[in-house]
């Protein structure tokens, strides 16, 4: 899966993410670890890729990574920003 590269901007500010979609005109704004994920998305990662990147980063083990990451993109999929 892979974010939707057309009509959104995205800039990190102070660690954040926010991410604007031109096309709803509406915006995501992340924390810092959820910008981290942002930028595997835009390269093409899988959702086990995402987990091992939050295991290893921040040491927190595989069901918390797994539930990170899967609420993550839950609210990356309501936003209509992912291609999968």
């Amino acid at each position: 899966m892979r974010i939707r590269q057309q009509s959104l901007l995205w800039r990190k500010v102070d660690e954040e993410g926010v991410v604007l979609d031109l096309a709803s005109s509406s915006y995501l704004r992340t924390n810092p670890t959820g910008a981290e994920l942002w930028e595997l998305l835009a390269e093409d990662r899988t959702e086990d890729e995402l987990v091992a990147h939050l295991e290893g980063a921040y040491a927190v083990d595989h069901d918390r990574a797994l539930a990170d990451v899967r609420a993550f993109l839950d609210a990356l999929r309501a936003q209509g920003v992912l291609e999968e």
